[in-house]
């Protein structure tokens, strides 16, 4: 399926704001309506676009705001791990593994 150049726009104008409020939570219902999309359309048109879902590929911004706070050697991975919107430590270290292929202690 092509998308149309309205829906590329629109999921452009989503990933602007995402990468914009990266330490708000992630809400489907929320960021389908700001483009008008339903959450289905919404799913499948930013797989299309993107490769990945919306909550994938907002994971994947919120870890790399971990790793640009924890390069500011301002806060401990516990407040980040806390800002970016998880419960523990032990989560926030296997999901950011999962992600980069290797642990938060090894930035720098």
């Amino acid at each position: 399926m092509e998308l149309n150049e309205l829906d590329k726009a629109a999921i452009e104008r989503l990933i602007s704001y995402m990468n914009e409020n990266c330490l708000e939570p992630f809400d489907i219902k929320k960021h389908a309506s700001m483009i008008y999309f339903s959450t289905s359309k919404l799913n499948k048109v930013f797989k299309l676009h993107m490769g990945v879902g919306p909550g994938s590929y907002y994971k994947r911004i919120r870890l790399q705001k971990a790793k640009e706070l924890m390069r500011q050697q301002q806060l401990t991975w516990t407040e980040v791990s806390g800002m970016i919107g998880y419960a523990d430590l032990p989560s926030f270290s296997k999901a950011f593994k999962r992600t980069f292929g290797y642990s938060p202690k090894q930035i720098s």
